[in-house]
Protein backbone atom coordinates (compact mmCIF):
# COMPACT_ATOMS: atom_id res chain seq x y z
CA UNK A 1 0.00 0.00 0.00
CA UNK A 2 1.41 3.33 -0.25
CA UNK A 3 -0.54 5.74 1.88
CA UNK A 4 -1.38 9.55 2.09
CA UNK A 5 -3.01 12.33 4.24
CA UNK A 6 -6.64 11.26 3.26
CA UNK A 7 -5.93 8.18 0.38
CA UNK A 8 -4.49 4.77 0.30
CA UNK A 9 -3.73 3.16 -3.01
CA UNK A 10 -3.22 -0.22 -3.51
CA UNK A 11 -3.72 -2.98 -5.30
CA UNK A 12 -6.71 -3.92 -7.22
CA UNK A 13 -9.05 -7.34 -6.37
CA UNK A 14 -11.83 -9.24 -7.48
CA UNK A 15 -14.47 -7.52 -5.40
CA UNK A 16 -13.18 -3.78 -5.90
CA UNK A 17 -13.56 -4.84 -9.66
CA UNK A 18 -17.18 -4.40 -9.21
CA UNK A 19 -16.74 -0.91 -8.30
CA UNK A 20 -14.85 -0.11 -11.24
CA UNK A 21 -16.92 -1.53 -13.34
CA UNK A 22 -20.27 0.65 -12.30
CA UNK A 23 -17.75 3.62 -12.43
CA UNK A 24 -16.57 2.74 -16.14
CA UNK A 25 -20.31 3.06 -17.02
CA UNK A 26 -21.10 6.33 -15.49
CA UNK A 27 -22.44 8.68 -18.05
CA UNK A 28 -20.73 11.73 -16.20
CA UNK A 29 -17.62 10.02 -16.13
CA UNK A 30 -17.31 9.15 -19.82
CA UNK A 31 -16.89 12.56 -20.28
CA UNK A 32 -13.64 12.69 -18.37
CA UNK A 33 -12.31 9.59 -19.39
CA UNK A 34 -12.88 9.31 -22.85
CA UNK A 35 -15.15 6.40 -22.88
CA UNK A 36 -17.03 5.92 -25.81
CA UNK A 37 -19.84 3.71 -24.72
CA UNK A 38 -20.84 1.45 -22.06
CA UNK A 39 -19.00 -1.35 -21.28
CA UNK A 40 -20.50 -5.03 -20.86
CA UNK A 41 -19.14 -7.26 -17.91
CA UNK A 42 -16.81 -9.48 -20.28
CA UNK A 43 -15.52 -6.72 -21.74
CA UNK A 44 -14.77 -5.53 -18.23
CA UNK A 45 -13.19 -8.42 -17.46
CA UNK A 46 -10.97 -9.29 -19.91
CA UNK A 47 -9.52 -5.21 -19.53
CA UNK A 48 -8.92 -5.93 -15.72
CA UNK A 49 -7.19 -9.16 -16.13
CA UNK A 50 -5.02 -6.79 -18.93
CA UNK A 51 -4.45 -4.34 -16.21
CA UNK A 52 -3.08 -6.57 -13.60
CA UNK A 53 -0.74 -8.87 -15.89
CA UNK A 54 1.18 -6.42 -17.79
CA UNK A 55 4.25 -5.44 -17.81
CA UNK A 56 3.64 -1.82 -19.94
CA UNK A 57 0.45 -0.65 -17.42
CA UNK A 58 -0.02 -0.84 -13.90
CA UNK A 59 -4.09 -0.21 -12.22
CA UNK A 60 -4.36 0.69 -8.80
CA UNK A 61 -7.16 1.48 -6.43
CA UNK A 62 -7.83 4.60 -4.58
CA UNK A 63 -9.28 4.37 -1.02
CA UNK A 64 -10.65 6.92 1.54
CA UNK A 65 -7.93 6.36 4.41
CA UNK A 66 -10.56 6.84 6.96
CA UNK A 67 -13.27 4.97 5.84
CA UNK A 68 -11.74 2.59 3.80
CA UNK A 69 -14.25 3.25 0.77
CA UNK A 70 -13.15 2.79 -3.00
CA UNK A 71 -13.15 5.69 -4.28
CA UNK A 72 -11.43 5.43 -7.74
CA UNK A 73 -8.37 3.80 -9.62
CA UNK A 74 -4.78 5.68 -10.58
CA UNK A 75 -1.82 3.88 -12.98
CA UNK A 76 0.77 4.42 -15.29
CA UNK A 77 1.30 3.56 -18.71
CA UNK A 78 3.86 3.56 -22.05
CA UNK A 79 6.45 2.76 -19.46
CA UNK A 80 9.92 4.17 -20.89
CA UNK A 81 12.89 2.54 -19.34
CA UNK A 82 15.37 4.12 -21.22
CA UNK A 83 14.48 7.38 -20.31
CA UNK A 84 12.58 7.03 -17.39
CA UNK A 85 9.11 8.56 -18.47
CA UNK A 86 5.71 7.41 -17.52
CA UNK A 87 2.19 8.11 -18.06
CA UNK A 88 0.23 8.96 -15.06
CA UNK A 89 -3.67 8.32 -15.29
CA UNK A 90 -6.35 8.83 -12.89
CA UNK A 91 -10.16 8.68 -12.45
CA UNK A 92 -12.39 9.30 -9.27
CA UNK A 93 -15.05 7.53 -9.57
CA UNK A 94 -17.33 8.07 -6.72
CA UNK A 95 -19.20 11.22 -7.48
CA UNK A 96 -19.25 12.44 -3.67
CA UNK A 97 -15.41 12.85 -4.04
CA UNK A 98 -15.81 14.49 -7.25
CA UNK A 99 -17.56 16.97 -6.22
CA UNK A 100 -15.45 18.48 -2.91
CA UNK A 101 -17.09 19.73 0.38
CA UNK A 102 -16.46 17.36 3.01
CA UNK A 103 -14.29 15.37 -0.06
CA UNK A 104 -12.29 18.03 -1.31
CA UNK A 105 -8.87 17.37 -2.13
CA UNK A 106 -8.96 13.30 -2.07
CA UNK A 107 -7.81 13.45 -5.95
CA UNK A 108 -5.04 15.50 -4.97
CA UNK A 109 -3.34 13.53 -2.41
CA UNK A 110 -3.82 10.49 -4.66
CA UNK A 111 -2.05 12.03 -7.11
CA UNK A 112 0.54 13.66 -5.04
CA UNK A 113 1.86 10.35 -3.03
CA UNK A 114 1.92 8.32 -6.13
CA UNK A 115 4.02 10.65 -7.91
CA UNK A 116 6.37 10.93 -4.72
CA UNK A 117 5.98 6.90 -5.25
CA UNK A 118 7.03 6.67 -8.36
CA UNK A 119 10.14 9.26 -8.24
CA UNK A 120 11.22 7.74 -4.94
CA UNK A 121 10.66 3.99 -5.71
CA UNK A 122 10.41 3.35 -9.38
CA UNK A 123 13.63 5.79 -10.17
CA UNK A 124 11.14 7.54 -12.75
CA UNK A 125 12.89 10.94 -13.88
CA UNK A 126 9.39 12.60 -15.28
CA UNK A 127 5.89 11.72 -15.00
CA UNK A 128 3.26 12.76 -17.66
CA UNK A 129 -0.33 12.72 -18.39
CA UNK A 130 -2.80 14.47 -20.59
CA UNK A 131 -6.01 15.90 -19.72
CA UNK A 132 -9.26 17.25 -21.62
CA UNK A 133 -8.90 21.36 -21.41
CA UNK A 134 -12.30 21.27 -20.57
CA UNK A 135 -11.62 19.32 -17.63
CA UNK A 136 -10.45 22.46 -15.32
CA UNK A 137 -10.39 20.52 -11.97
CA UNK A 138 -7.90 18.20 -13.18
CA UNK A 139 -5.80 20.72 -14.37
CA UNK A 140 -5.82 22.44 -11.02
CA UNK A 141 -5.17 19.20 -9.13
CA UNK A 142 -2.07 18.67 -11.45
CA UNK A 143 -1.13 21.94 -11.16
CA UNK A 144 -0.95 21.84 -7.17
CA UNK A 145 1.02 18.83 -7.24
CA UNK A 146 3.44 20.75 -9.16
CA UNK A 147 2.64 18.95 -13.09
CA UNK A 148 2.94 22.16 -15.69
CA UNK A 149 1.57 22.18 -19.31
CA UNK A 150 4.31 21.15 -21.64
CA UNK A 151 1.87 21.70 -24.63
CA UNK A 152 -1.56 21.44 -26.58
CA UNK A 153 -2.46 18.68 -28.79
CA UNK A 154 -5.31 21.18 -30.90
CA UNK A 155 -8.81 19.53 -31.53
CA UNK A 156 -7.60 16.40 -30.64
CA UNK A 157 -10.32 14.80 -28.73
CA UNK A 158 -14.13 14.16 -30.06
CA UNK A 159 -17.12 14.48 -27.65
CA UNK A 160 -20.60 15.56 -27.57
CA UNK A 161 -20.67 16.90 -31.07
CA UNK A 162 -17.65 18.82 -31.27
CA UNK A 163 -13.65 18.61 -30.70
CA UNK A 164 -11.56 19.98 -27.74
CA UNK A 165 -7.83 20.75 -26.84
CA UNK A 166 -6.03 17.94 -25.00
CA UNK A 167 -3.42 19.31 -22.64
CA UNK A 168 -0.19 17.07 -21.91
CA UNK A 169 1.46 17.72 -18.68
CA UNK A 170 4.74 16.91 -16.90
CA UNK A 171 6.72 17.07 -13.81
CA UNK A 172 10.14 16.30 -13.16
CA UNK A 173 10.82 16.69 -9.45
CA UNK A 174 8.51 16.49 -6.84
CA UNK A 175 8.69 18.35 -3.52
Amino acid sequence: MISGEKTIIRGITKESSKDIYKWVNQEKLRLYTGTLYPVSEYEHDEWIKKQVSSNDRKLFLICDKETQHNIGTIGLKNFDYINKNVELFISIGEEKYISGGKYKGYGTDAVGIFVKYCFEHLNMHKIYLHVFESNERAIHCYEKVGFRKEGTLVEHHFQNGKYENVIIMGITTFS
